[in-house]
């Protein structure tokens, strides 16, 4: 059953490698690492924050003479709470989510402090929460809205936080929480050689169109993957013909040719599925898309001159924060956690995901039902995102996880080239 849907080499992606490949691009003088500082607001407005809750603060900008930076403070009353709201001035807007900004919780009824929420990076699910804890403070920590530490326990009052700057959180929490790895922040060749590419595919997509179980064979042209036969009519592509198309663009780079189709159809039996399986091989194919991507991976990589001593030589396995379940990968939930560490250990490469599940009847199977190409990778600004790309057409993360929640996805890392050259439509 065909899938129906109409360097650096292998890096140990340790915390020692975060580590190592984070210390500059995020460090600033002093040693502190690099979030947008609001507490100078903060303390000149430390009495708004004792007032009676019953006291509705007018809203302000604070200019702050120790950065130069702007900070608008606001409250909101809502669900038995009362927010005190310092939002850094980014790109001459404010935003409640933007990095460095805090959000300080009283409960209405007593006015005792509940909680801090400070944004750390340019995302909604970055973000730590600080908690009374006796005469200490916990900590929890999230990134892209995973839970990666919890219960961090800092040596000081909740209320001595208050005012103080972030980089005091981050240094009393040093030798528990991998800072380096969570504020990563890098721009270099390498991005800008994603982003060329990015945009070289996004002006070649509105030649694309889609085919169930279409590919462009060794010579450019429209076939049907199973047998080889050609379109005919106006050819397209499915997501697997497609992650072949964007693949064919760096291999044509590196050796004059594109991919020739049947040795992209090796099933590697003695590397993946299991005797229930095995007997629907051919009735069903529940693993042709794990098969695809694996040897797609392994012929760019062969290319680049790396011998490949297994089909599994380039998958994502375990990283940082994030468990591998064998030839399954990853909740796709996860992906963008997984991604942003993927990209910061491993810059230059771009990926392909075989997004599976588990399907049918008698017997219920994992079948990998879709594929999609990644480009992790990060801006200028040093933020974080993820070109997707998906049967002809660009998409987000958040769409994707919208459309196939509860599916696992796996990934093989394949590598860039210098240059990006497909088969294109007649």
């Amino acid at each position: 059953m065909r899938i129906f849907c109409s360097i650096s080499l292998l890096l140990a992606l340790s915390t020692a490698c975060f580590a190592q490949a984070a210390d500059g691009p995020i460090a600033e003088a002093g040693g502190n690492l690099a979030v947008p500082e609001n507490d100078e607001a903060r303390t000149r407005l430390e009495e708004l924050l004792y007032s009676p809750v019953s006291a509705r603060p007018a809203p302000r900008v604070v200019e702050q003479q120790s950065t130069g930076t702007r900070v608008k403070f606001e409250t909101d009353a809502q669900n038995g709470h009362v927010y005190y709201l310092f939002q850094n001035e980014e790109a001459s807007a404010f935003s409640i989510a933007g990095r460095g900004n805090y959000i300080i919780k009283r409960a209405v009824e007593g006015g005792g402090f509940v909680q801090i929420k400070v944004f750390y990076r340019e995302d909604p699910g970055c973000f730590v929460r600080l908690f009374p804890d006796g005469n200490r403070t916990s900590m929890d920590v999230y990134l892209f809205a995973a839970p990666v530490d919890r219960g961090v326990l800092l040596p000081v009052a909740f209320e001595d936080l208050l005012t103080k700057p972030f980089s005091r959180v981050i240094d009393l929490t040093r030798s528990t929480v991998r800072w380096e790895s969570l504020l990563f922040r890098r721009w270099g060749p390498f991005e800008e050689l994603i982003l060329t590419h990015v945009d070289s595919i996004r002006r070649f997509l509105p030649a694309l169109s889609n085919r169930d179980d279409g590919a462009m064979d060794a010579e450019g042209r429209y076939v049907f993957i199973e047998t080889g036969a050609p379109q005919g009519d106006k050819g397209g592509l499915n997501c697997s013909g497609f992650a072949k198309w964007v693949s064919d663009g760096f291999y044509f780079g590196l050796t004059g040719r594109y991919l020739a189709i049947e040795p992209l159809k090796d099933r590697h039996l003695e590397h993946r599925g299991n005797r229930w399986s095995l007997r629907f091989e051919e009735e069903r194919d529940p693993y042709f898309g794990l098969d695809w991507s694996r040897n797609l991976a392994t012929a760019l990589w062969q290319a680049q001159g790396y011998a490949a001593t297994s089909p599994e030589d380039f998958d994502v396995h375990g990283v940082g924060y994030v468990g591998y379940r064998e030839d399954v990968g990853f909740p796709v939930e996860d992906l963008k956690l997984l991604l942003f560490l993927e990209a910061a250990a491993n810059p230059g490469l771009f990926y392909i995901g075989s997004l599976n599940r588990e399907y049918g009847g008698q017997p219920v199977l994992r079948q990998h039902f879709h594929m999609v190409v990644l480009f992790p990778h990060f801006r200028a600004d040093g933020s974080f995102a993820v070109a997707v790309f998906d049967t002809g057409s660009e998409s987000t993360l958040e769409a994707l996880i919208r459309r196939f929640p509860g599916s696992y996805i796996h990934l093989v890392r394949l590598p860039l080239g210098q240059s990006f050259l497909p088969p294109l439509p007649e």
